[in-house]
């Protein structure tokens, strides 16, 4: 730092002397501004935005990638977790019996000879919880340590390397592969996309950030998607700088600009920028210039410190030792009153009762001028205490490790639970805060907006109606409460169907249809009418062209993956492959259907209006042999409208 600029807390500085002397270069100025992220308006001004430098050393000192999610370190381990330990609205018993430890060393009240004997008790509970607490942190920095030691690829002179994500740097150049998971904010320079003709698309999985499941599309920026097609191209764009706002948690807002030597800036939108934490999809890989790393990166941000959460029932027993607490003070109060009183009415007439020195010389001298009430006030107040700690047994020493205990058992039993593991993808369930075991099982209300949250997002294909014929039979588990509703028993015809559509989707094995009905088979080929055919072939046709799925090949297998937009496009495209209309690929404004006959059609894909919430349906313009059509689907309330 020059010494005209103040250093910045935090930071570790060296005086440019000290640095000549070992011949280094004094350390760059922080990029953020002084007393980020709370900085003064001057310190805005002084330092409104954040410039990376793009083929050229940079300007400004960046904070690494490396991430620390865990509640403790091995420093400050010990001072938290005490302070969490005998926080009094967290831990009460800890303090009622610290307090207690305390008053055993006073001589005047002490029953222990002045020694804390409840110190060695308790020192036993704090130590078991603080193992449970430390196994619990542990487990955080294990992720950490997994996610710093995580391989990317980073292009460096041209040449594409392997880096752990701990060690990529602000400004370098990363290239990350189909299906990856992004390592830090960056934006998207050039993307090798599945098409002849590059458009500079990609898609990206948010789930980690937002909880969606479906794609969003991000593109690559107009002045360096065309003349980036390998690695040795970073170089050949020439030296620039990135100009955008200092780093915040908002996930759908970025403001920067992408300027290069020569050549017009390029503003820099949400669209340009993947994030943190977000998964790489349908494209063979994307190359971008890290922007944000590590905490400064926008899933970080959003993160708060690890809360210390407290159950119901910790809570409970919180508010019931203070109960305890304040009956063990009135009993204690009445027993001093009672001390109190019969002194004061036997104590002058129990002379043998005033062990003094003088009293045991001359027990009868001065009755008269003895200071009865003062001193049996005195020893009242006393024997509060002294009652207090022979009573202090009121709440039980060992209450937080009984129940320590048994949560990380309890936790254990969860995690190896066989009810709730996810074979398909061989996920168990994960106990991240054993103090909220007791919370599973107790959901009374759920106000939601969509089912998706309630349920697994999942859809099946399982009945159809065409031109007022319905087809598919069974029954699902809303139909069932149905008939329960009204007092009915399921009929068997449906629940044979329902068993004849479940052995009919395992054999034929094909994702997300559940549908059993021979007689559409033989309408598709005109057995009914050809009317009929005719609307069957037009139903299926829009369930194969009308939606946003992409078909992600893999070359390995040859095997075609389909990723949507939501879970109803994809059950739908599933659907319409069952009955013979299989939607393999979109690419170059066209999209590819192959018939049960083994004939591949392509349709002209001239326009595509997405659903929104306002026009309830979706909608896509397609040519086909000189005839362009329009093919909608959409919600029942709107559709019929249409005609």
């Amino acid at each position: 730092l020059s010494p005209s600029l103040p250093p910045t807390k935090g930071t570790n500085l060296r005086s440019p002397t000290m640095a000549q002397k070992k011949g280094q270069p004094p350390p760059l100025p922080p990029s953020l501004p002084n007393g980020w992220p709370s900085p003064l308006p001057d310190d805005l001004l002084e330092r409104p935005l954040r410039i990376i430098q793009i083929n050229r050393p940079q300007t400004y000192s960046f904070i690494t990638n490396f991430i620390r999610t865990s509640k403790y370190t091995l420093y400050t381990f010990v001072p938290k977790f005490l302070a969490i330990t005998f926080h009094p609205r967290k831990k009460m018993a800890n303090v009622y019996f610290f307090i207690i430890a305390c008053m055993q060393m006073i001589p005047l009240i002490t029953n222990t000879h002045g020694i804390p004997t409840v110190f060695l008790p308790l020192s036993f509970v704090v130590f078991v919880d603080g193992i449970f607490a430390a196994l619990e942190d542990l487990a955080r920095h294990a992720a950490d340590d997994r996610a710093n030691a995580s391989l990317t690829d980073s292009i460096e002179n041209g040449k594409s390397k392997q880096a752990e994500w701990s060690t990529v740097r602000v400004g370098d150049f990363l290239k990350i592969k189909n299906r990856e998971v992004i390592p830090a904010d960056i934006v998207i320079l050039a993307v090798k996309e599945k098409t002849q003709i590059p458009e500079g698309r990609a898609y990206v999985e948010t789930k980690s950030l937002d909880g969606e499941t479906n794609l969003k599309m991000r593109r690559a920026l107009k002045c360096t998607y065309l003349r980036i097609k390998e690695d040795a191209d970073t170089l050949n764009i020439g030296e620039g700088k990135i100009e955008m706002e200092h780093p915040n948690k908002l996930i759908d807002s970025f403001k920067g600009t992408f300027s290069l030597v020569g050549q017009e800036k390029e503003v820099i939108d949400p669209n340009n920028v993947l994030l943190r934490g977000c998964t790489l999809r349908n494209v063979d890989w994307v190359i971008g210039i890290v922007v944000n790393t590590g905490q400064d990166t926008k899933i970080m941000m959003s993160n708060t410190e690890s809360p210390v959460k407290l159950s119901s029932l910790e809570q409970r027993i919180n508010v019931e030792i203070k109960r305890v607490v304040m009956y063990l003070g009135a009993v204690c109060f009445t027993g001093a009153m009672g001390s109190f009183v019969w002194k004061h009415n036997k104590m002058l007439d129990a002379w043998y009762l005033r062990w003094t020195e003088a009293d045991a010389e001359d027990p009868t001298q001065n009755l008269h001028d003895y200071n009865a009430t003062g001193e049996f006030l005195l020893s009242a107040i006393v024997q509060f205490f002294y009652y207090f700690l022979l009573m202090a047994n009121f709440v039980p020493v060992s209450l937080y490790v009984s129940m320590s205990t048994v949560k990380y058992f309890q936790a254990k039993f969860i995690e190896d639970d066989l009810e709730i593991y996810h074979a398909e993808t061989d996920t168990p369930t994960k106990v991240r805060t054993m103090a909220l075991n007791e919370e599973l099982g107790q959901i009374s209300h759920v106000f939601s907006d969509k089912t998706g949250t309630l349920t697994c997002n999942i859809m099946d294909f399982r009945k159809c109606t065409v031109n007022g014929v319905s087809y598919g039979k069974g029954i699902t588990e809303i139909g069932r409460a149905a008939f329960m509703l009204q007092g009915e028993d399921v009929p068997d015809d449906v629940l044979a169907g329902e068993m004849l559509s479940r052995e009919h989707a395992e054999m034929h094995k094909q994702p997300h249809v559940n549908f059993y009905d021979q007689s559409i088979r033989f309408d598709l080929v005109g057995a009914k009418t050809e009317e009929q055919a005719e609307a069957l072939q037009d139903f299926f046709t829009v369930l194969a062209l009308c939606h946003s799925v992409i078909p992600e090949h893999d070359e390995e297998t040859g095997e075609v993956h389909l990723s949507a937009s939501s879970p109803d496009d994809e059950a739908l495209v599933c659907g319409a492959k069952f009955f013979g209309f299989d939607f393999i690929d979109r690419k170059q404004g066209n999209a590819t259907l192959k018939l049960s006959t083994g004939e591949e059609k392509t349709y002209q894909i001239l326009e595509m209006i997405e659903f929104n919430s306002t026009r309830k349906r979706m909608s896509v313009v397609v040519k086909k042999d000189d005839v362009i059509e329009l093919y909608s689907k959409g919600a029942d309330t709107v559709i019929p409208r249409l005609k």
